[in-house]
């Protein structure tokens, strides 16, 4: 798609408004072309990003979420009905066909994570349905489940993916439920032998799904004993579609209320002895026979697993895209507040916030943090959907790559939004703390990517792993892997930096050079650790390992900056997008001193702090025009984020839409219990 129709798009959707004089005044200073910005940053997203904008202006134009506080039966209800309406849209329009979908699922929910910024729910249950349900079918099914997907990209059939157990969640291998093959009905039996059993989380499960995917641990009879063949996924009914009730030997429940997102219906299933047809395996690496022999061309068991799980990273990649976006969101709307509100100074006027340079501090080093983190989740998405068609290709490297990329990104990306968006929410004081804000909406969603998709602290050893793997290819003098050129320099003492704190080569360079030290200083504290190399793998996780999967983080986000410079043909807008990156340089030198002064001395070090406070200078003329390059529709900003800044304003419309703001109580009466006592 061009770059002029995804403007008419968005900015269709962004609506015209009146801007105030703070606005005016805000504009005044900036140095850069916004819509050469726009097109920069915009060609890193997918068409179909723009495309879902224009489906919902069709259908009802974006629904304001901070004017949005309904109870969860009825949040569960419109976000059902939206992804049904949306999806309908894009078949009417022709921008997709379930067929399309099923030959792409990653490729349509990148596009729908656009949804991300305004109704998280819908975003969510897109992400259950596709990215989840059919993306599992699709990848672990063969010809014979070719209907069941097509209907649940259809939305023919709504699915849910059953993975996690009340008492097991990353250790998927551990998982308790069973499915035992019975060949005289050629049939398997699921069974939840424990409490730990029940499958638990599972979205869309409570109230609306017809079909799930349920992984179990598989189960056949050789030579009279019951044997078992591991981790197997299966797809099956559990609901009867004339009454929605469950089938006998299904037991379903709703999980109850959370402490967000309440729009999906997580829910819990036990299984008794229910029994499913032989075809309900999903069986692209593994099949049971009509008489019960089990069949793979793997023989590894681990192996086989592997390949199960490896399309799970897809939602890593996007939760990654989905973190990074909304810390913008939230920093975006902090930034547009701090330039109305006004607090101490001089008597006639008092100060903006946005003048301080503490409040610049707080908001504008995570903005240049998150706007790197950006870039690098978007090539992130891109380097997954061109590796989707060879992703289970033996020998394939680029899925090992994009598993380690993916893991990092997923832990160090949700790990610094939640700091971000609550200093967000501190930072707009007593109004942050308002609903209307949509801090508290936005930190609860982003607490959800936090969660799932594996825990944090786990992915990061998966990355680790990938890296001390790359050290021992180095070291045997093999290519090693993308993402990992660095361990080429070999770094086993800090560097002595002599370069221009200006020059982003140079700064690149001091950071490839680092993410090799703290690599091969991890190695050797793994190698000569007392207890022993796996011993020491947990042991050092706090420390050299962390650091390890921080500095290949940082690195690969600062090359892929560096590779988006190369596309911006605007000067003005290069400076501004450099000034973003070179703060970000500065911040995370100085946040990590122990690497930086012994690489720069301590004297060149604490010139870090004239070297960000020259760069906040520099980006307080441009800070509010940045916050419109980016793609939000401002109607999914708050009442304290809209682009014309006419805070107040919109403020106390949200705040009088409500219902019965001005009435009087219908309890009144208790307010005067103890004056109408008599002493």
């Amino acid at each position: 798609m061009s770059h002029e129709i995804a403007l008419k798009r968005l900015n269709m959707l962004k609506g015209h408004f009146r801007p105030s004089k703070d606005l005016k005044r805000e504009l005044s200073t900036s140095t850069f072309n916004l819509s050469k910005a726009q097109e920069s940053l915009w060609n890193t997203l997918p068409a179909n990003y723009f495309e879902t904008f224009e489906c919902i202006s069709e259908l009802h134009g974006i629904p304001d979420p901070s004017l949005y506080n309904a109870e969860k039966d009825e949040l569960r209800k419109d976000s059902n009905e939206f992804i049904i309406r949306l999806t309908n849209k894009m078949f009417e329009k022709g921008f997709t066909t379930p067929e399309k979908i099923a030959e792409n699922i990653d490729a349509f929910n990148s596009g729908m994570i656009s949804l991300g910024s305004f109704n998280f729910a819908t975003c969510t249950r897109y992400l259950v349905q596709y990215g989840l349900y059919c993306k599992t079918i699709k990848n672990l099914g063969t010809e014979r489940h070719h209907q069941e997907l097509i209907d649940g990209c259809s939305l023919k059939t709504l699915g849910c993916f059953g993975l996690t157990e009340m008492g097991h969640g990353s250790n998927v291998r551990g998982i308790e439920i069973t499915a035992t093959y019975d060949k005289t009905t050629k049939e398997f039996i699921l069974n939840s032998p424990t409490k730990t059993a029940i499958k638990f989380w599972i979205g869309a499960l409570a109230k609306s799904a017809h079909n799930a995917v349920i992984f179990a641990q598989l189960y056949i009879n050789e030579n009279g004993q019951k044997v078992r063949k591991g981790v197997h996924a299966f797809v099956l009914p559990i609901r009867d579609r004339m009454t929605h009730t469950s089938f006998p030997g299904v037991e379903i429940g709703d999980c109850g209320y959370k402490k967000g997102l309440n729009g999906i219906d997580n829910g819990w299933i036990k299984f008794e002895d229910y029994r499913i047809p032989r075809e309900s395996l999903l069986n692209r690496f593994a099949d049971v026979t009509e008489d019960g022999v089990y069949q793979t061309a793997i023989e590894s068991e681990g192996k086989r697993f592997g390949n199960s799980m490896s399309s799970l990273s897809g939602g890593r990649v996007f939760i990654s895209r989905m973190s990074s976006e909304i810390s913008l969101q939230s920093l975006s709307i902090a930034i547009r507040y701090a330039a109305v509100r006004r607090q101490f100074g001089p008597s006639d006027e008092e100060t903006l916030l946005l003048d301080y340079p503490l409040h610049q501090y707080r908001l504008f080093t995570r903005f240049a943090e998150h706007f790197v983190h950006y870039l690098g989740a978007n090539r992130l998405v891109k380097m997954w959907d061109k590796n989707l068609p060879k992703l289970l290709d033996e020998g394939n490297e680029q899925t090992e790559v994009i598993h380690a990329l993916s893991s990092s990104m997923k832990a160090f990306v949700s790990w610094s939004s939640q700091s971000t968006i609550d200093e967000c929410r501190k930072a707009c004081g007593g109004h942050g703390y308002s609903f209307y804000s949509l801090f508290a909406n936005i930190l609860n969603f982003n607490d959800l990517h936090a969660t799932w998709e594996g825990d944090s602290h786990v992915l990061t050893m998966q990355n680790q792993k990938f890296i001390l793997n790359g050290i021992r290819k180095a070291l045997k003098g093999k290519k090693v892997p993308e993402t990992l050129e660095y361990l080429s320099l070999a770094q086993t003492t800090p560097p002595a930096f002599k370069g221009d704190f200006e020059n982003i080569d140079e700064l690149a360079k001091l950071f490839a050079q680092r993410a090799s030290f703290l690599a091969n200083k991890a190695a050797k504290a793994l190698n000569e650790y007392e207890g022993g190399f796996e011993q020491g793998f947990l042991d050092l996780q706090s420390f050299e390992l962390k650091d390890m999967s921080s500095a290949y983080h940082d690195n690969y986000c600062i090359e892929t900056f560096r590779a988006f410079l190369t596309t911006v043909d605007d000067e003005s807008v290069r400076s501004i997008f450099e000034k973003l990156l070179l703060l970000n340089f500065y911040t995370k030198m100085h946040n990590d001193g122990n690497f930086f002064v012994a690489a720069l001395g301590l004297s060149q070090f604490e010139k870090l702090k004239k070297h960000i406070n020259k760069s906040l200078k520099h980006l307080r003329k441009n800070i509010i025009l940045l916050t419109q390059v980016l793609p939000f529709p401002e109607r999914s900003m708050g009442a304290l984020g809209h682009g014309d800044l006419q805070v107040y304003d919109r403020y106390l419309q949200h705040i009088k839409a409500c219902k019965g703001v001005t009435e009087r109580a219908s309890w009144w009466k208790l307010a005067y219990t103890n004056s109408e006592q008599k002493n």
